[in-house]
């Protein structure tokens, strides 16, 4: 990519991280560690040898390191997760329309629950757990007392919640989010409309 060759901390940023796919190859790397082809199913729409120079791009950047077959964030790609926390919260006003024919997975659900509950109160809520089906990816959502609200890709082991369904259904379920079919919720109703009642407003 070419700097923007301006002494400003936007400019130095974007010369970084700036270019098209970059941030959600970040995206990807905060969910798990990924193979290369990890990461082609979960950037629907991007080319191979696109792929592999945008890899190679942020390897230079120090920001992602291979780690035997897979790729992984360093701790300066890992600080990126505020980032894109800030970006998910700022972008509410475009996601209230739902996903249309956009493609979606369903892991993107843990990047969004984490960021939309960060500063939520959830005294109360601490351990709870939400086992995850999502486009048939299955992840874990926590309540942890002192952390928040957390996510990790694969399958809950003792979930008070189940949810089950596409990733905007499983979205609406947690936050209110419209979705033409919402996901099918199993478990302890009550304690899941207590975190949603939660949930911050993202201004």
């Amino acid at each position: 990519m070419r700097s923007y060759g301006q002494y400003c901390g936007v400019a130095r940023a974007l010369d970084v991280v700036g270019d098209r796919w970059s941030l959600l190859i970040v995206r990807e790397l905060l969910a798990r560690p990924c193979r290369f082809t990890d990461l082609l199913d979960g950037l629907p729409g991007i080319a191979r040898n696109l792929l592999s120079e945008r890899l190679r791009a942020l390897q230079a950047a120090e920001l992602v390191a291979r780690d035997d077959d897979r790729y992984v964030l360093t701790d300066r790609g890992c600080a990126l997760r505020p980032v894109l926390g800030e970006l998910v919260r700022w972008s509410v006003p475009y996601m209230v329309h739902g996903a249309g024919e956009d493609e979606a997975r369903g892991h993107w659900v843990g990047l969004a629950a984490e960021a939309l509950f960060e500063g939520a109160d959830l005294a109360g809520l601490g351990g709870l757990e939400i086992g995850v089906d999502a486009d048939a990816e299955l992840l874990t959502l926590r309540v942890l007392e002192t952390e928040g609200l957390r996510a990790h890709v694969g399958p809950a082991t003792a979930p008070d919640v189940r949810l089950r369904g596409s990733m905007e259904g499983v979205l609406a379920a947690l936050t209110g989010l419209p979705a033409p079919q919402p996901a099918t919720v199993e478990g302890d109703v009550a304690r899941l409309r207590m975190l949603r009642e939660r949930l911050p407003n993202p201004g």
